[in-house]
């Protein structure tokens, strides 16, 4: 996977070459008084056109710190539980290198350990069965156009368009695809539970009539009680969880298409923030980084034949990984949405901020110049979460080697 490198340094040495009005030395060293990453607070630059600048972008600067420890302390747990139910002890989790992040070295040794047993259990060529619906991402856009209109000082900035699906939360009858509740069936997939009968396959467990069980006792055909897990087609009755396609009766939850009563519009994509370079970087970083992202559904099992050697210890991956492995995924959805799509104008804007910033004072070089560090951790964190989601997904989804 390619790594994003943000050069934060060299950008910022060339963009504070200026070091400032020399006047303004109300805090020319930035103390945490003045710009505090862990409580989230700075003391503002002022009401000029630079200070708004300035107060934008380290507002982003903080939102976009939070949401990488979030997602990267996150990780760590989640990796550490798994690592837990498959007997791992801590003294495992060593750094391969000096400063190593714990995201990475943790997951580093669970993924090698999923691998492993994967490898062990599985005949050769086969692998897990895994069924996943992603989580849905939502960027609330008229918080970016807020946050425009006050980073240029306008009444009112246009509200962006989105350049990916609206989401809205929905009461009524839905015209694509719902992620929560569809009361009267759904004829595309079913990821939950479906209450009725599932006349596709049934992915998961069922509470009775099942047609079809893989080797590790989960339903891998039609279901004629309660399907909890996957229905591919057809469940007729009400599906909770996420209903692909053809969502019948009401949705009540988020709806990726038209809904007949609806609330709380938000984009799930790209959009395009009406303001300079300055303050539509740092006000979609800001929106970004308080993407509000939905629980993804997963289901896992294996129809391959396992030996009864290999069954126990396979038996307590699935089921760790059917608890945890949902957590790993919706952080890889945060960590493109919150960072990914973030980062290369936040970047770009640097040199902009700068200039203002040797506008404003010493003050505002050196709280600029704090928030350039930041951001190279950002980076760093970003970087480290984004390879471990990757290999982790790659070590769930490797193939058998057992003759």
């Amino acid at each position: 996977m390619r790594r994003l490198v943000i050069p934060v340094a060299a950008t910022l040495a060339l963009a504070l070459a200026d070091c400032g009005n020399p006047d303004d030395i109300r805090d020319p060293t930035c103390s945490a008084t003045t710009f505090n990453v862990d409580g989230r607070t700075f003391t503002t630059f002022g009401t000029s056109a630079d200070g708004r600048k300035i107060d934008a972008f380290l507002q982003a600067t903080l939102d976009l710190n939070a949401a990488t420890v979030e997602i990267a302390n996150g990780l760590t747990t989640t990796c550490a539980a798994i690592g837990t139910d498959l007997g791992l002890a801590a003294s495992e989790y060593r750094p391969s290198t000096a400063g190593e992040l714990p995201v990475a070295y943790t997951c580093r040794r669970v993924s090698t350990e999923v691998r492993a047993i994967i490898e062990a259990a599985l005949p050769r060529g086969a692998a897990l069965d895994v069924t996943i619906v992603p989580p849905v991402c939502r960027i609330d856009v008229s918080f970016a156009a807020q946050c425009a209109a006050q980073c240029t000082a306008q009444a009112t900035v246009q509200v962006p368009t989105c350049m990916g699906e609206l989401v809205a939360e929905c009461t009524g009858s839905c015209s694509g695809s719902c992620a929560g509740t569809c009361e009267a069936g759904c004829t595309g997939t079913c990821s939950g539970t479906c209450t009725g009968t599932c006349m596709g396959t049934c992915t998961g467990q069922c509470s009775a009539g099942c047609s079809a069980m893989d080797s590790t006792g989960r339903c891998v055909g039609t279901c004629a009680g309660t399907c909890t897990g996957s229905c591919s087609a057809n469940c007729m009755g009400s599906c909770a969880g996420s209903c692909s396609a053809g969502c019948m009766g009401s949705c009540r939850g988020q709806c990726r298409g038209t809904c007949s009563v609806q609330s709380s519009v938000r984009c799930d994509g790209t959009y395009d923030v009406q303001a300079d370079a300055q303050c539509s970087a740092a006000c979609e970083a800001q929106a970004n980084a308080r993407a509000v992202c939905t629980e993804p559904q997963i289901t896992i099992g294996t129809r391959a034949t396992v030996s009864p050697a290999a069954l126990q210890r396979l038996n307590v991956l699935v089921t760790s990984l059917q608890r945890n492995y949902p957590r790993i995924v919706l952080n890889a959805s945060r960590i493109d949405r919150v960072v990914r799509q973030s980062a290369p104008s936040f970047v770009a804007s640097l040199n902009g901020v700068g200039t203002a910033a040797g506008n404003v004072g010493l003050s505002a070089v050196a709280c600029v110049t704090r928030a350039g560090l930041v951001a190279a951790d950002i980076t760093n964190r970003f970087s480290a979460s984004a390879q471990v989601t990757v290999e982790f997904s790659a070590s769930v989804s490797v193939q058998g080697t057992a003759q």
